[in-house]
């Protein structure tokens, strides 16, 4: 029997986020720092949000800003502060459509992935579980990478005065592109509404 929980109520201890199916539908097991896993009923996208919202993470934004940034596309980490990046791994192949077939741990906890047979992997777990997940050894390598580049585009800047004020002028930037953005939806409604 697996506990059952909310994600908010765990934040500080998940290390680990993974799409599932029970016997209600598709639910989502979250990983614990001392190798517990607690089941969420909500689906992995729900999850998610509900984690970042949890830090008061902008995910909409910080995956735009990583998209710019990193130039790339498709399913991407998210940090949660405090050297935290989730990379995305693949953990299921869907049944329907629309499934979510990956999962999300935080490289932080992640060992090096031993090859399994055709095109799966085991990632060894900090807190001493094994993760298969269904990707090569060379493309959970290349995420730890995107993770690291994530990391250090996300993450604030220690050091210097000069530092954090340009972190405060791409914290100005970023804010003015979603402001600018918001009154574009607001502009466009009330045209509709004419």
């Amino acid at each position: 029997m697996v506990d059952v929980g909310k994600v908010e109520q765990l934040r500080d201890e998940v290390i680990g986020i993974r799409p599932i199916y029970s016997e209600a539908g598709n639910a989502t097991d979250i990983i614990l720092k001392d190798g517990r896993v607690v089941r969420d009923r909500r689906v992995l996208n729900s999850v998610v949000k509900a984690l970042t919202a949890s830090y008061a993470v902008d995910l909409k934004a910080q995956r735009r800003n990583l998209r710019e940034k990193l130039g790339r596309k498709g399913v991407l980490p998210f940090y949660l502060g405090e050297g935290r990046v989730f990379v995305p791994l693949k953990m299921r192949q869907a049944l329907t459509d629309g499934d979510s077939v990956y999962g999300y741990i935080d490289m932080s906890y992640m060992g090096q992935p031993q090859a399994g047979t055709g095109r799966e992997c085991l990632i060894p777990l900090a807190n001493g579980l094994e993760l298969q997940v269904l990707s090569a050894q060379s493309t959970i390598l290349g995420i730890q990478n995107t993770g690291q580049a994530a990391l250090s585009a996300l993450q604030p800047y220690k050091g210097d005065g000069d530092a954090r004020e340009e972190q405060v002028v791409e914290a100005a930037r970023i804010l003015a592109v979603t402001l600018a953005e918001i009154l574009e939806q607001l502009t466009r409604i009330e045209q509709s509404l004419k």
